[in-house]
């Protein structure tokens, strides 16, 4: 009974081990949005650029809820 409890315990320990290597394998190849690139010849204060983003961040969004929209995807 004790070989059975060892036998299950290395076949999950085993079995969880390589779920965690492929996981990490495909965690480093998921694609990162690209962030936008302010020209350092645009400098702009500091509340100009907090605006700035803030407005492309808000027209993101609208087109996310646009696509949502134009799939169907809100419930009834």
């Amino acid at each position: 009974m004790d070989k059975l409890f060892k036998t299950a315990f290395l076949v999950i320990y085993t079995v969880g081990l390589i779920f965690l290597i492929v996981l990490q394998e495909r965690w480093g190849k998921k694609d990162v949005p690209p962030r936008p690139i302010i020209s350092e010849a645009s400098r702009c204060q500091y509340l100009e650029c907090i605006l700035r983003e803030k407005n492309l961040v808000l027209g993101a969004l609208d087109k996310s809820w646009k696509l949502i929209g134009s799939k169907r995807l809100f419930p009834d």
